[in-house]
């Protein structure tokens, strides 16, 4: 019976249907947070790595086979995002670790380049700035830039907290697609330090 539940609600999100959208989440919200925060060690970004799950959920709805588990879908979904969250800070940590250890002990280590290198990675991200909507804009350069969670920016902006992780999400992943497309090898600046 439980099944046949989700496949009525899957048919109707499929078709636009917030509501049956709110069921699911209602429905899998909990044990997802539960084994996110269980491998992430964090209640904050475990909340975050399952509003994400939801948020490509939505996104993805129309390509959703009513006839498959959601229940499955979901938790896989989020085992490839907490993996790659995962492997993404261990990647951050080492990146990190490689840049200072060149500074220190690489003779051939250029700080003059690096800089130029920064400056054209910034004259980068200002452009894409400009491209995204003025809510997007402001949602990313709080969270990133300024530190602020969530909530804080659902607050000072008057809008509800999936509001502020969609546009970021949008935006990130926007900045991005623009980074890698225009400048090429500086992109992984921005994954280090923004994202």
């Amino acid at each position: 019976m439980k099944g046949k539940n989700d496949y009525v609600l899957v048919k109707g999100m499929k078709n636009g249907d917030r509501t049956s959208f709110k069921r699911l989440y209602k429905k899998y919200h909990k044990p997802l947070y539960y084994l996110s925060r269980k491998y992430l060690k964090n209640e904050a970004i475990a909340e975050d790595a399952v509003q994400d799950v939801f948020i490509k959920l939505w996104q993805k709805r129309e390509d959703l086979d009513e006839s498959a588990s959601v229940r499955s879908f979901l938790f896989t979904m989020l085992k490839n995002h907490v993996l790659n969250m995962i492997r993404d800070k261990k990647n951050h940590k080492r990146i990190l670790k490689d840049l200072t250890l060149n500074e220190q002990q690489n003779p051939g280590y250029n700080p003059i380049e690096n800089k130029i290198i920064y400056t054209e990675y910034l004259d980068f991200l200002k452009k894409a700035l400009k491209k995204l909507s003025p809510a997007e804009r402001k949602v990313f350069q709080m969270k990133s830039f300024e530190g602020l969670t969530n909530a804080e920016i659902a607050e000072l902006n008057k809008v509800s907290i999936n509001t502020v992780k969609t546009q970021y999400y949008l935006s990130s992943k926007f900045i991005r697609n623009y980074l890698r497309k225009h400048a090429d090898i500086y992109s992984f600046i921005f994954i280090i330090f923004f994202i």
